[in-house]
């Protein structure tokens, strides 16, 4: 890859790359916390293309059966995993052209379901990221307690945390005080 490029995989994959990250992650297993909601759902598939009806709580129920297979697949880098999600959705690929953007790839079907779409473009993304960047890319957060998964866009694939900012912060802050003998309880008190 030259330098200075920032691995893409696509316009169209761009987004649903991001789909399976946002699926996966709407439950935060270190607080105990689900965040997916039909307005959640709704704004995340239209933020990728969906245009058919608002999320309803059975979308939602059927969404959050998906986090497990795709997190197989950012964990596990199963091209199987996600062959089978896409097949599962009942979607086909049909080869487009529209709005400036060259030929791609679109999954399509008459009448599809939220949850079927939400398979289907997920698994086709990161199916997208395997193809063009390896199963490499494909992480699980290195953070402590985190079960985040992201991927890794990084040209040198060095990226370990879902958040430089969050967990990257928290690991680099605990080996800082451990090398200098400083506990969290007596930061506070000298």
């Amino acid at each position: 890859m030259a330098k200075g490029v920032k691995m893409r995989f696509g316009d169209y994959a761009d987004p649903v790359v991001t789909l399976a990250e946002d699926v996966v992650n709407s439950y935060r297993h270190s607080v105990g916390v689900d965040d997916l909601s039909p307005a959640l759902l709704t704004s995340l598939a239209r933020a990728r293309g969906w245009s058919g009806a608002d999320a309803s709580d059975a979308d939602v129920s059927a969404v959050r059966s998906l986090r497990e297979p795709l997190r197989t697949v950012f964990e596990t880098h199963s091209v199987f995993a996600a062959n089978a999600l896409v097949a599962s959705s009942g979607l086909v690929p049909e080869l487009v052209r529209h709005d400036g953007v060259p030929w791609h790839l679109h999954l399509t079907r008459p009448g599809v379901s939220l949850p079927a779409w939400v398979a289907g473009h997920a698994a086709f993304g990161l199916l997208a990221v395997i193809e063009q960047g390896g199963v490499s890319r494909l992480h699980r957060c290195s953070g402590p307690d985190c079960f985040a998964v992201f991927v890794d866009l990084s040209r040198n694939q060095s990226r370990v945390f879902c958040s430089p900012a969050v967990c990257g912060n928290r690991v680099h802050v605990k080996a800082h005080r451990a090398r200098k003998g400083v506990s969290p309880r007596s930061r506070g008190s000298a």
